[in-house]
């Protein structure tokens, strides 16, 4: 039996195995074999996914913070679409109510987002979601040519939005994947424009807010009131405001159906049925919540003070779940009782 023996280095005196490893130091170039403790701490500071997670981004990106982040995204977005894909029929019957108006004061938005908890609905990532979405909302009304006292947003259109480098449905399949349920944009709707800034005023309320981060919040009920008057100085805008503000929190309590009682009996005499009598389903018939009479003697009152005409433009109130089935769960108590008896 005779031994071969075969040279691994090259007559150019060069050694093979010196060669190899810089052919994989090549191709390991940009992942890191340890992860940086600072920033690994710092990262999930920055995005507090699990500690493995977190492990896997840095050595996937060579410790570098600002690519992990990135990484990051695109890692939720792809786990949030492998969830959203296996639970997209669940019904998503709770969910949150986010309302934003724009700093002028011309302008407001309110969204409906939908997911299956209300332990979800509470979670303030959940809220800062849909809260987010509501001031993305706000953008058509910002670029409109004219005043709008309410316009309804398609959810395809919404969807398709890109805040931050992501569209807002990029945005839902990342909430997704973080918190395991399905979540729904069910509806968004505006009304106002920076252009009616001499005729609109607009205010928004949300009952049973639950907070998020950096002012964010969200509930289980919304209002928008748009106000039209001739707007002649800031204080006379702030006091447009607050009184929409408060006709919000009327709509949201009252639910009211119409705005004047013109309205009513133009659907009654359409013979629409269940529109209720005036003083209850007629928003300037019905009893102010903050007192001084009915809402159109209040009107009335505040045009004498600011000597100029005032009148609700348009309202719109959401409730989460409208129109959704709730599925029927099981009853965990029953089921033990069951099972011992």
């Amino acid at each position: 039996m005779l031994a071969v023996v075969v040279s691994l280095r090259p007559a150019c005196g060069a050694s093979l195995c010196s060669a190899a490893c810089v052919g994989i130091r090549t191709a390991l170039r940009g992942y890191a074999t340890k992860v940086d403790i600072k920033a690994l701490k710092r990262l999930r500071e920055l995005n507090p996914v699990p500690m493995s997670k977190a492990k896997e981004a840095l050595l996937s990106t060579d410790n570098d913070i600002d690519q992990a982040m990135v990484w990051l995204e695109k890692d939720a977005i792809q786990s949030g679409a492998r969830k959203a894909e296996k639970i997209k029929n669940r019904a998503a019957s709770d969910g949150a109510i986010a309302v934003q108006v724009n700093s002028a004061l011309t302008a407001g938005a309110i969204i409906e987002l939908g997911c299956e908890t209300d332990f979800v609905a509470r979670n303030s990532t959940f809220v800062d979601l849909a809260s987010t979405i509501a001031r993305s909302s706000l953008e058509p009304a910002n670029h409109s040519t004219h005043h709008s006292a309410l316009t309804q947003i398609e959810v395809s259109e919404l969807s398709a939005k890109v805040v931050s480098d992501r569209t807002v449905a990029d945005m839902v399949t990342e909430t997704i994947g973080r918190l395991g349920e399905n979540i729904v944009l069910r509806r968004a709707a505006t009304m106002g424009s920076p252009d009616a800034t001499d005729s609109m005023v607009v205010s928004g309320y949300v009952h049973g807010g639950i907070a998020g981060s950096h002012g964010a919040s969200a509930g289980k009920i919304g209002g928008l009131v748009a106000i039209k008057s001739s707007v002649r100085s800031d204080e006379h805008r702030r006091t447009l405001s607050q009184l929409a503000g408060r006709l919000a929190q009327q709509v949201v309590g009252y639910s009211p159906r119409f705005i004047t009682v013109d309205e009513w009996k133009a659907a009654s005499a359409a013979g629409i049925e269940g529109i209720g009598e005036p003083e209850v389903t007629v928003l300037e018939a019905q009893q102010f919540l903050f007192g001084g009479g009915t809402i159109a003697e209040v009107l009335a009152k505040v045009a004498k003070g600011v000597d100029a005409p005032v009148e609700v433009a348009s309202f719109v109130r959401f409730e989460r779940g409208e129109g959704v089935e709730k599925p029927v769960r099981p009853d965990f108590a029953e089921e033990v009782r069951k099972q011992l008896s």
